[in-house]
Parts: structure tokens; C-alpha cells; sequence
């Protein structure tokens, strides 16, 4: 029994040899071979005994110096003795046996090199040593190989199988060199250990030579030995003027191609493809390694010629695996960078047999991605398709959103701009677009902002310091109010840069009319020409400033190959609306619409509340019902008439079967739809797609012709129902011409049927045939060389680890073997070789191959075009199906315990068109958010808002008493009122508002360098010029962010001003107990205001009561008074706000807080003994008879508060 070596000793035998400066023959030896059992065969085939005479005749030899470097062996001994040179003739003619029969046993007091490492050898000036031809003396001479097994005239050193040409050479080399030698070998491997490295050094330098022979399997490594000479050569010797200015002569070919693409994308990270790999290099190597986790080898990380670098003569590189792409490349742009991928243009079979076979392979840039560019692939989608799991980032949402700013005449510096902007999806191909003139608070800017929450901008131009200020602010947080860091990209803007607008933006429609016009067939399948030019007019009539953002938008996608979006301008939506009502930035924050206020995440928010949809594209239809509240009371009604039915319907067969139509869409149609018309769609994606859409077609395939069928009354439902079958016949018919099976297996060559295949690839299919035909009958003559008998069946071919149509021949056979067949592996049983037929003939199967992918590709690129023709009308089924997902999420919410429908009131009282006072009745009410996320529940409330009386309510009330969360139910209940949702009340009546206006919450403006109390006049002025006498205004503790008497004054001034001037709803809330008097003075008989608290009970040692309005209470002498608060509305004002309880909840030392007590203590007798003298004062006075109406009236007042 032979002992088969481990894979770990030949690795170290090799190793050794190639890096120890110096070592004695002895050392190497024992270095290389393996320790085995007396009997037993070295790890080379040699006997025991072999071994034990080579060692010996060792010790007699003069001691040897060797010089290694990737094979290069040079030879120290000069005095080596007569044995080993009588035993060099017959070494050679052993090894050219050898090359024919592995099973030869050869004696060698050294390495024995296997028929892999042969191509590797090297003679001692450095040079290739080639095997020499079999000729018939050495067939001749095999058989008695095995004899030399016990010759000690046979044991030499491996010197010997240099050849001939290196007998009577004596190279000696000094130790200074061969340390040289060393330091270099290391500097270049980085270590000494790197198995990998010194394979690929080999590599390279084998070659390097033309002529020389790569071993047995050369020319059979695919990609990796088609280029392995221009990925890891040795770099050549640029001597051109261009390459040594640029300072690139010491980079391979490779990376002067890199560097090429490089120069002209330094923003974008480079993935470049490289055999079965893609590599980062450079810097961007580094940032790869940082957010992948991924190793970085050391090198050059910049791409100039710096002196800091300039010992470094490789770059630095990192590397992942051709499947991994599509995964580190979502996570590169999901951390902001803009990733790029370069790609090899063609292959290696095709390569081999062009006029570019010894050039480098052609790369391109073929794809550059951004957050807001980026679209996923099937693969690549969350796993879950339920969309409360599918917003959690701003990806949800992906807008790219361009802006441009320009000076209001007669404005002022940095006070009123116009500013223009178009908002991008090229998820879903939406395109929003507006223009509007903004003040110094930036308020209008922020709204759109917070609304769109694009993860990309371009900003167009220079931005005024204010709205630059608001955009870093909005985007320069990994954790702002977006949900993640959103990346900004500037363009410039020139004087005449609406001229140059309007001239591109009509080249570019101008010019995909004509091709439609000038071609037939596409036109045939398109949109009409007249329709095309009418969208074109369209076009051109948008506002100046839109019109930039378009074409820088154009200009920007262009480079990611998205410009196609811009022919669907039937989605060019205005962003503001007559029909919907736009919610500014201030209260989509404070109301928490899309995200809390927390941690920005999606819980806790009214669409995590109200989010109950089935697919990704319902999800984002749902958001945007929510930002925008209907005012059209008609499509309203609609609305709710559908999710009253559709909640009615709960169990029902009918509402089963859409919900099973939903389930069962597990595919984000929308994104995908819009993947199709980029081309950028795979063939699992693409049949998933079409099986999907013509499920839910067939489903309803009655529905077009008789919709009554469905069994709904609701309009919006029987509509959205009979847009699904529209496009049964379009899908069916692509699904016709399509193989489901190999699609879903992503096989490109069977992915058409067999009728529907382009000449192309039935001619290539037909060309590999008949070559595995010729493989085949190949097999006879194989079988008349290897035997004598003819009527013996032909050998089969064999595939081993990857490598077809391999000839086994029993090495017992191997004289049979021509000399032209080349060996590729073996056992010690057989060996494999390849006839020079079956090598060209893989060859030309290959090229087919190569081709016919190509072909199929082609063919599937233009099948894409085919269905993006049918864009429009395959994505308004989409939207329909979006719809009936909404309603069905309404239901299910409204289907909840406790929640009504909302009624609606008319806004007119008669056909002469009277007005109609806004209304606002709420019963029974509910926080929408809160019922969710506390478990004990939400104690309802009940209010009333209505005109002439009462107008606004003017809340008082202990701190944490429930007023903050009151004014915000009222205002998410309209909310949810106007968007068609059932809300959490007992009973709900109103009239439509046009706006809700929120100033909440007390917080600075650090980017702007607002302070607190600034940002609270600065919202409440844009709240006092938008507000009509329909909107719903709240004011949250208005002047807490100044002294107390302007702040009461302000707040009062406020408050009067939009109950009689503005007349509109009003929520206000106040700790300045002096303004309840404005309720009194704006009371009885007019009732304009009303004041309510928030309910609590202050509990004193063995002793509870209740406090209402009427009831002025006081702490007790020691100060240990508890308060209980209720959350309940009551009438009337709560003249204390205690806030010494907060401050004891909140476990402030109690040594402060008894300071704290007798602070206030003292601070409210001295007001009251100042109350006290005043009224004394106004007492005298009005008994002396000046002034007396006035006078009796204000102390009046006094004495209540007394």
C-alpha cells in the first residue's frame, strides 16, 4: 500500500524551496519529504529504500546553495560527485518517460515535480524549460522504468530535470544577492506563506512566454487562463510619451484600463470584473473593505502619482464573487456611494479566435447606481411583501428630487424666492412637479421636502443661505426626519440656462418622435404620433423653473440609462391640487403622518396605524392617500362608500376571493412593470410578472363586460375591478411564446419556444449539435488507436471536475498513446487526455455556445422593448389593483371595535349657495395612534366646534394632563375623516376643511439660527397669512419661548386675531391663566371662545377632592399634595398647572423641590397681595366716580382671580 501525501506537506515542500535563502540539500529534504512508514512509497512514488541510498548519497555530495524564484533554481555545487553526473544522461531519458507514464518510479534525492507543477520549471538563466517530444525510444524505454526503482546510479537532485542545457552551468551567487533576492520575493507576495500568490507569480510568468507549453490542461481554464497573463502579469514595459506622463508604466494592462474609467468616474466606486471575480481597487477598494467586511490587500489606495506611494507599484484591491454582485452592490448605495460596474465586453472562446486574442479583454461601464437609482431585482425584494414591514426606510419611497431657486424681484436678500421642483420615482415612474414662491422661513420648501422624502436631490445651481441651511438640515443626518442620509449631487446653472432648458428638453422629445416615425413598427406598437406631439406641448408648457429641473433630471438620468422614464409624461402629476389637500412639514411632524417623532422609525405613526395592505404597491398608494386628504366631497363620499361596503362584506365569497387575488400577488408589480421598460428585467422576474397579472386577469375576466357580476355596488370597486382583464390578452399572448419552466430556471437557451426561437439561435443550436455529433463519432477512431480488436465498443468520454470529453486510458496502456494527445489528469490507475479533434472541435462547440448566449440575450432584450410598448395600460391595471388594496386595508381598519363611519355635512345650506359655518363634532373620540400603542387603552373625549359658536376652545390644565394629546386626536380624526377611513368615535359629524395648521412643541432652529421662540412666531405668522375660515388651526402653549407678559401678550393678540379676523377652527392651549378672560370678553352673547381643562384630582393627607373650573384649591401647608389625572374634558379654566408634581415625577431631589415650594409659595401671595392693592386702588377710584365702566369691569376680573 503507497501512502498518498497530504495535501498540506506538498504545499510546504514547495513553499520551502521557493523562500529559504539558504538551506542545506539536507534540510530541504527532510523539508520536502514526508515522514512514512519503512515499506512504504514516498509521497512521490519512490520506495522507502529509494529515499534511504538518496539520502546517503546526500551526505557524500558537497553542500549545495539554492536560489529560488517562482521555479527559478539556481545551482551552488561545483563539486558534485562522479555518481550523480554519470546519472544525468539517464535522468533525462527517465523524465521524458515519466512525461508518457506517471506511473514510472524516479528516484530523486529532491523535489520530484508532479505533471501540474512542470509548468513551473525553469532552467538556471530563468528561462522556460519545455518538454521534449515522446518519440518512439522513450515508448521503448517505458517499460523498464520501473527497474531503475533500485539503481542508485539513478538517485539525482532536481537540479537534473532542468535539461541539458544546465549540466556543465555553474551560476554562483553571493549572499548579499540571493538576500536581495529574498526581500524582493517577500515585498512582492506580501508573505511568505501565501500559497496563492506564488501560484499566481507562476502563472504569470509562465505566460509571459509564447512559445512555451502551459502544461497539460493549457488553453482549458476558461476565463481565468484566457486572461491570466493580462490580469496578473508582469507589467509591461510602457515606453509610450502618453503612458509615462500619465505615470501608469508600472501597472498591468488591466489597471491601466481601470484607470482610464477610473479618471473619468472619480465619484463613482468601481466594481470591476475580473475572470470569475469583481475587484475594487484603489481607495475604493478601501471603502468596500469598510462597509463590506471584506478583506483589503495592501497597496496603492490613490490614482495619481504621489511620493508617498511611489514605493508601491500595484494597486490596493478587494474582491467578491460574481453571484455576491448584486448583494454588496444594495449595500454600497444603501450607504450613499455611487457604485458603478465594469464589465468584460466579450469571452474567452470568442476571444481566443479574434484578432484581439493577445490584447487585453475590452471592459465597459455598463451599469452606475445611486439610492435613487437603484432598482431591485425579484431576488433582491424584502421577503416581506406586507407593507408594514416593507417602509421602514426612505428606499420605500426612492424620489429623486430636483431644485432650482431664483430671486423674487423686489424680494430681498435671501427673504422671497421662487424656487421650481421635479420629483422623480424610477421605481414606479412617477414624475411630480411644482413650482411656488417661498418665504425667508423656507416653509413651502420644507412641506414639499417632508412629503416627497426624496433619498437623492439635485440641486440645480446656487441655493439662497436659508434654503441651504434647510436642505442640510433635512439630509445630512443619518437619522433625520427622511429615515436615513440622503445623498445631494450639485449641477451648475448658466445665465442662459432656460433657453438651454427648453432647447434640450424639446431636442430630446423631438428626436424619439422621429424614430417612432421614421420606424414602422415600433410606431405601430406605440403611443400615437399626434398624442406624442400633444404630450410634447404639454411638456414645454410647464413653469420656467420646472423646466430647468427637467432637464438637469434628464441630463442625471441619462448616465444611469433612465431617461426612458421622461416618454411616460401621462404621469406628470402637479404636486399641489385642487382636489387634495396639501399638509404643510410642521404638521406632518407634529402630528407623526409618516413617521414618529421619536426615533423617526415608522411605528408609532398614522400610516403604521392604518397600514393593513397586501402588496408593496398598495402600501405606496396608501401613503399617499394619507399626505393627501381629499377636498372633493363627492369623491369622498365614494370613497367611503366603498370601504362601507367592503367592511360589510367581511366573510363573504366575494371579498375572499379579491383578498385571494391578493395574497397571491407576491411580486411588487409596479417596480417590476417599470424594470420591464428599462430593460433591466430577468427572465424569473419577467414570467413571475406576466403569470401574476394573467392570474389576476382571469380572475375577473367577466368583470370588463359585465361588472355587476362581482358582486359590489360600490362605482370605485366595479371600476377597478374591470380594469384587471383588460390585459388578459396581451399577457396571455407574451406568455404564449415564452417556456415558464426554463424561464423560472433563468435558462436563456430554452427560454423561447422551439417556433418562436430567432434564426440566430436555431442556427447556433444547430451548429453545437452537429459538433457533439462529430464529438461522438470521434469516439470510433479513439477507440482503433487505443486498441487492436475493432469490433471492441468506442471508449466513452469522461467529465472530471468540470472538464468534458476526457479519453481514460489504463496507464498500463499508455504506450498505445499517441504523442499529439495532451494529458490533462490521471490516478494511479488512468490517465486523461484530450486528441487534438477533440480539442478543436470543443473549441468550435465553444464559439457556438458563446454566440447562441448572445443570441439569446438579444432576443430577450427585444422581447422587453415588445412589452414596454404596452407599458401604460399593464400599469393602470397595477394602479386599479393598488386601489382595491387601500380600500381593503380601510376595511379592515374600520372593522375594528369602536370605530363609525364619519358623516359629512354639506358646505352649503341651500341652492342660492349659502354658506354653511365650518363644523366639527366629535363624540366619543379616540386617539387614531395612542389606542394602539398603550395597553390600558385611550379614554375617549367629547368636543364640539362649530360657527358662530363656539369657535375655538382655549385648554387649560395641570402639566401631562392629556392636552396635547387631545388637540392632536381632534386633528388626526378630520384627518382620517377626509382621506375616507372609519375613525375610533362613538359618532362624528363635520364639514370638509380645506388645511390643518399645527404649531406645536417647543424646539430651536440651530441651521438656520433661529431661536426657540423665533421659530414659534415665525410658524405662527405663516399659519396667520394661510388660514381660512375652513381650516383647523392649533396652537400648543404659544410665547412659553419668551417672558411671561410677552408671551401672554402675544398669545392673547394671537388668539383674538383668528377667532374674529381669520374666524377659522382653533385648538388653543395655554398655561397663561389670564387668558380666559378673552373667553369671557368673546363669551355671552357671541360665545366665540370656550374654555375647557383637562380634569385631574389633587389628593391631600386623609383628605381627596375634585377640582373643576370653579374650584381655586390650594396645596396644603406642608406641600405633599398628589395629583390624579383624570384625561377627561371639563369646562371651564384650571387656575394652577402644577408643576411641582411633574418636576417629583420626574424624581427631582426633594431638597430642590422644597425649595421649589416655597418659591412658588412666595411668588404667588406677593401676586396676589399686588391683585389685592390694585383692587383697593380701582376701589377708591370708582367711588370718586372717574372712569367708572372700565374701571368696574377690570375689577371685576380681579376679584374672580382673587
Amino acid at each position: 500500500m503507497s501512502s498518498t501525501p497530504q495535501p498540506s506537506q506538498k504545499r510546504q515542500a514547495t513553499l520551502t524551496s521557493f523562500f529559504t535563502p539558504k538551506a542545506p540539500t539536507n534540510g530541504l529534504l527532510a523539508n520536502s519529504e514526508p515522514s512514512s512508514s519503512p515499506g512504504e512509497e514516498s509521497s512521490f512514488g519512490l520506495p522507502q529504500s529509494s529515499k534511504k541510498r538518496t539520502l546517503e548519497a546526500d551526505k557524500e555530495s558537497n553542500e549545495k546553495q539554492i536560489k529560488t524564484n517562482c521555479g527559478t533554481i539556481s545551482k551552488t555545487d561545483e563539486t558534485a560527485n562522479a555518481s550523480n553526473k554519470r546519472a544525468r544522461k539517464e535522468a533525462q531519458d527517465t523524465e521524458n518517460v515519466a512525461i508518457r507514464d506517471p506511473t514510472a518510479s524516479i528516484a530523486s534525492s529532491h523535489l520530484r515535480s508532479s505533471g501540474r507543477a512542470r509548468r513551473y520549471l525553469y532552467n538556471a538563466n530563468g528561462s522556460r524549460a519545455e518538454a521534449k517530444s515522446h518519440d518512439k525510444e522513450n515508448d521503448q524505454k517505458s517499460g523498464n522504468d520501473n527497474d531503475h526503482g533500485n539503481d542508485p546510479e539513478h538517485d539525482r537532485p532536481l537540479e537534473d530535470y532542468e535539461g541539458e542545457e544546465a549540466e556543465d552551468e555553474n551560476d554562483t551567487v553571493t549572499k548579499r544577492d540571493k538576500e536581495e533576492l529574498h526581500r524582493r520575493f517577500v515585498k512582492r507576495l506580501g508573505h511568505p506563506d501565501s500559497v496563492t500568490q506564488i501560484k499566481r507569480r507562476c502563472f504569470a510568468l509562465s505566460s509571459n512566454d509564447d512559445d512555451a507549453v502551459a502544461g497539460p490542461a493549457a488553453g482549458y481554464d476558461g476565463e481565468e487562463d484566457a486572461n491570466g497573463a493580462e490580469e496578473y502579469g508582469e507589467p509591461p514595459q510602457v515606453k509610450s510619451a502618453v503612458a509615462k506622463k500619465s505615470g501608469i508604466g508600472k501597472l498591468t494592462p488591466m489597471e491601466v484600463q481601470f484607470l482610464t474609467i477610473k479618471r473619468q468616474h472619480l465619484d463613482t466606486i468601481l466594481v470591476v470584473e475580473v475572470g470569475y471575480k469583481f475587484r475594487f481597487f484603489g481607495e475604493d477598494a478601501r471603502i468596500a473593505a469598510k462597509e463590506l467586511g471584506i478583506v483589503c490587500i495592501p497597496g496603492k489606495f490613490r490614482y495619481d502619482e504621489h511620493p508617498s506611494e511611489a514605493h508601491l507599484d500595484r494597486f490596493a484591491s478587494a474582491s467578491i464573487p460574481v453571484p455576491r454582485l448584486p448583494v454588496h452592490v444594495k449595500r454600497l448605495v444603501a450607504a450613499g456611494h455611487k457604485v458603478g460596474v465594469v464589465r468584460q465586453m466579450e469571452t474567452a472562446a470568442l476571444k481566443k479566435v479574434g484578432d484581439n486574442r493577445n490584447a487585453p479583454f475590452v471592459r465597459r461601464l455598463t451599469s452606475v447606481y445611486t439610492k435613487g437609482t437603484y432598482i431591485d431585482e425579484l431576488g433582491e425584494l424584502e421577503n416581506n411583501n406586507g407593507s408594514n414591514g416593507a417602509a421602514t426606510a426612505t428606499s420605500a419611497c426612492g424620489y429623486l428630487l430636483s431644485i432650482t431657486e431664483s430671486n423674487v424681484q423686489n424680494g430681498g436678500t435671501d427673504e422671497k424666492v421662487d424656487i421650481g421642483i421635479l420629483a422623480v420615482q424610477p421605481a414606479t415612474g412617477d414624475i411630480l412637479y411644482d413650482t411656488f414662491e417661498d418665504g425667508f422661513m423656507r416653509n413651502e420648501i420644507e412641506t414639499r421636502l417632508l412629503h416627497i422624502s426624496p433619498c437623492e436631490l439635485l440641486i440645480v445651481g446656487d441655493l439662497s443661505r436659508a434654503t441651504e441651511k434647510l436642505v442640510q438640515h433635512l439630509s445630512g443626518s443619518a437619522t433625520n426626519v427622511f429615515g436615513d442620509r440622503t445623498r445631494v449631487e450639485r449641477l451648475p446653472r448658466g445665465k442662459a440656462s432656460a433657453a438651454e432648458a427648453y432647447s434640450h428638453i424639446a431636442e430630446f422629445y423631438a428626436g424619439k418622435l422621429a424614430r417612432r416615425t421614421s420606424n414602422g413598427k415600433e410606431e405601430a406598437s406605440s403611443v400615437p404620433h399626434d398624442h406624442n406631439a400633444a404630450l410634447l406641448e404639454e411638456v414645454l408648457r410647464l413653469p420656467e423653473s420646472v423646466t430647468i429641473c427637467l432637464s438637469a433630471m434628464i441630463t442625471h438620468l441619462t448616465e444611469y440609462g433612465l431617461q426612458h422614464l421622461f416618454n411616460l409624461t401621462k404621469y406628470f402629476t402637479s404636486f399641489t391640487t385642487r382636489q387634495n389637500m396639501l399638509l404643510n412639514g410642521t404638521t406632518l411632524e407634529s402630528l407623526e403622518v409618516y413617521r414618529n417623532t421619536t426615533d423617526h422609525g415608522i411605528r408609532g405613526s398614522l400610516l403604521w396605524a392604518l397600514d393593513k395592505t397586501q402588496t408593496r404597491f398598495g402600501h405606496r398608494l396608501l401613503r399617499k392617500w394619507i399626505g393627501r386628504p381629499l377636498l372633493d366631497r363627492s369623491a369622498l363620499e365614494m370613497r367611503m362608500a366603498a370601504v362601507a361596503e367592503l367592511r360589510v362584506a367581511a366573510g363573504s365569497s366575494r371579498r375572499e376571493k379579491l383578498e385571494r387575488v391578493l395574497n397571491g400577488t407576491k411580486t411588487d408589480l409596479e417596480r417590476s412593470l417599470i424594470r420591464i421598460y428599462y430593460g433591466k428585467c430577468t427572465r424569473p422576474e419577467f414570467v413571475v410578472v406576466l403569470q401574476d397579472l394573467q392570474r389576476v386577469a382571469s380572475e375577473y375576466a367577466f368583470a370588463q363586460e359585465k361588472p355587476a357580476e362581482a358582486g359590489f355596488a360600490s362605482i370605485l370597486v366595479r371600476d377597478a375591478l374591470a380594469a384587471l382583464p383588460a390585459i388578459r390578452t396581451t399577457v396571455v399572448a407574451y406568455l404564449d411564446r415564452i417556456n415558464g419552466e426554463a424561464a423560472r430556471r433563468d435558462d436563456k437557451y430554452e427560454f423561447f419556444r422551439e417556433v418562436e426561437e430567432s434564426d440566430d439561435i436555431t442556427n447556433h443550436k444547430v451548429g453545437i449539435a452537429a459538433v457533439e455529433l462529430e464529438l461522438d463519432e470521434h469516439r470510433t477512431t479513439i477507440g482503433e488507436t487505443l486498441r487492436n480488436k475493432k469490433t471492441a465498443a468506442p471508449p466513452p468520454y469522461v467529465t472530471v471536475a468540470g472538464i468534458e470529453y476526457l479519453v481514460e486510458v489504463p496507464n498500463a496502456d499508455l504506450r498505445r498513446v499517441p504523442a499529439s494527445w495532451i494529458k490533462i489528469s490521471g490516478t494511479k490507475k488512468v490517465s486523461r487526455f484530450h486528441t487534438p479533434t477533440v480539442v478543436e472541435l470543443i473549441k468550435e462547440r465553444d464559439q457556438h455556445k458563446e454566440a447562441l448566449a448572445a443570441a439569446c440575450d438579444a432576443a430577450f432584450a427585444d422581447l422587453l422593448k415588445s412589452v414596454a410598448a404596452c407599458y401604460q395600460p399593464l400599469r393602470d391595471a397595477v394602479a386599479a389593483l393598488a386601489t382595491l388594496d387601500c380600500l381593503l386595508s380601510l376595511a379592515r381598519v374600520a372593522a375594528l371595535p369602536g370605530y363609525v363611519k364619519p358623516t359629512l355635512l354639506p358646505s352649503t345650506l341651500d341652492a342660492d349657495g349659502t354658506s354653511m359655518p365650518p363644523t366639527l363634532d366629535i363624540r366619543g373620540g379616540r386617539h387614531p395612534i395612542a389606542e394602539h400603542m398603550l395597553p390600558s387603552g385611550y379614554i375617549p373625549f367629547t368636543t364640539r366646534l362649530a360657527g358662530p359658536a363656539p369657535r375655538a376652545l382655549l385648554i387649560t390644565g395641570p402639566n401631562m394632563g392629556g392636552k396635547s394629546s387631545f388637540v392632536r386626536a381632534v386633528a388626526l380624526l378630520t384627518l382620517l375623516a377626509q382621506i375616507g377611513s372609519f375613525v375610533p368615535a362613538e359618532a362624528m359629524s363635520l364639514t370638509l376643511v380645506d388645511a390643518i395648521y399645527t404649531r406645536t412643541g417647543a424646539r430651536d432652529n440651530l441651521f438656520a439660527g433661529e431661536s426657540t421662540f423665533m421659530v414659534e412666531v415665525s410658524e405662527t405668522a405663516a399659519i396667520l397669512r394661510a388660514a381660512t375660515p375652513r381650516s383647523l388651526v392649533v396652537f400648543d402653549e404659544l410665547g412659553r419661548g419668551t417672558s411671561t407678559h410677552d408671551g401672554a401678550a402675544i398669545a392673547q393678540a394671537v388668539l383674538e386675531h383668528v377667532v374674529c379676523e381669520t374666524q377659522c377652527l382653533t385648538l388653543f392651549i395655554t398655561h397663561y391663566q389670564n387668558l380666559g378672560r378673552v373667553a369671557e370678553a368673546l363669551g355671552p352673547p357671541t360665545g366665540l371662545v370656550q374654555n375647557v381643562h383637562m380634569r385631574f384630582t389633587a389628593t391631600k393627607p386623609k383628605t381627596s377632592f375634585r377640582l373643576h373650573a370653579s374650584d381655586h384649591g390650594g396645596d396644603n401647608a406642608n406641600g405633599t399634595e398628589e395629583i390624579t389625572f383624570l384625561y377627561e374634558v371639563g369646562q371651564g379654566v384650571a387656575h394652577r398647572s402644577y408643576g411641582l408634581n411633574v418636576a417629583r415625577l420626574a424624581h427631582i431631589p426633594q431638597r430642590v423641590l422644597d425649595v421649589a415650594f416655597l418659591k412658588s409659595r412666595e411668588l404667588e401671595e406677593n401676586m396676589r397681595m399686588r391683585r389685592l392693592r390694585a383692587a383697593a386702588w380701582l376701589t377708591i377710584k370708582i367711588l370718586n366716580g372717574s372712569d367708572g365702566v372700565d374701571q368696574t369691569d377690570y375689577l371685576l376680573s380681579s376679584s374672580d382671580q382673587l
